[in-house]
């Protein structure tokens, strides 16, 4: 009802003069709504209260901000490179299709590429998982974690999802509504609400599946990546759903892995490494000059 209520409020009050205010107002109050129902029927009662609200406050703020220019700087590439042809749309997006099928076209197209960052995001130990690592440091899961993501993760993923529906030519009411329902299911999938999506749990990735994502065993979080749709996991056999429920204490990084506490912290962690190796190397080359000075 939600998801499905969040959809319609967008696609019946779209207008030009609407974009900039109506998406908040409809996923703040699809945040309220689930804060609300954590309360009522919470999946583990102990999620509900612990640190890092705050910051994810925070990273709300930042998120939207970053996201912002991220689909201005998409916008921007594809005029000056692709020109009217791509910004307006002209050929290649089907608009005679019903408008809910475009809907979900542009939110499977616009899946396909984040979907290969985010599970790449996984697989690597270097600097994109540091980037990423960031989002599963919780060690709860609740509705306003799912904007709790560094900076550069928030840019990439926004702009990867853009590009495609961008150059495709998609009308801006499919990607305004696309857009509501992509943060509607980011709520709903990180809400900490025990409720059942039955047939639909082959469609979306919302918490019952998605709990499963930030899991500490990375036997079970490498899975499960779509970030809407599960389209993705299905064509590449990453969808994961076990029958049985994930312990309270079972969610956060996997052993082994840790992420810094403070804000300012986060967001210089995925340079450490970076900054690391290019210390060795200097001082390496510097110690090798040395050497065959003397």
């Amino acid at each position: 009802m939600l998801f499905g209520g969040a959809g319609i409020a967008a696609w019946k009050g779209y207008a030009p003069d609407s974009v900039g205010w109506l998406m908040p107002v409809i996923v703040a109050a699809v945040l309220l709504l689930t804060f609300g129902l954590e309360r009522h029927l919470p999946y583990a009662t102990r999620w509900n209260t612990g640190p890092g609200t705050g910051t994810d406050l925070v990273y709300l703020g930042t998120t939207s901000v970053v996201v912002a220019i991220a689909e201005a700087a998409v916008w921007a590439v594809v005029i000056v490179l692709l020109g009217q042809w791509a910004a307006n749309g002209v050929a290649l997006w089907p608009t005679q299709w019903p408008f809910a099928p475009q809907v979900f076209l542009a939110l499977a197209v616009g899946d396909f590429f984040p979907y290969l960052y985010h599970r790449a995001s996984h697989e690597s130990n270097g600097f994109l998982w540091r980037t990423h690592a960031i989002h599963h440091a919780p060690e709860r899961l609740y509705s306003f974690n799912f904007s709790r993501f560094h900076p550069i993760n928030a840019f990439l993923t926004a702009a990867l999802t853009l590009v495609p529906l961008a150059v495709l030519g998609a009308p801006p009411q499919v990607l305004f509504v696309a857009g509501v329902l992509h943060n509607v299911h980011g709520v709903l999938s990180h809400a900490n609400v025990d409720f059942r999506l039955g047939v639909l749990n082959t469609i979306f990735s919302m918490a019952e599946l998605h709990r499963w994502h930030h899991a500490r065993d990375p036997d079970l979080a490498n899975s499960n990546y779509g970030a809407t749709l599960l389209l993705w996991d299905w064509v590449f056999g990453t969808r994961r759903h076990p029958k049985t429920r994930l312990d309270a204490d079972g969610v956060g990084l996997w052993f082994g892995s840790t992420v810094p506490r403070r804000l300012l912290d986060q967001w210089k962690y995925p340079f450490v490494g970076v900054l690391r190796q290019i210390t060795h190397r200097v001082r390496t080359v510097l110690t090798l000059r040395c050497c065959r000075t003397h």
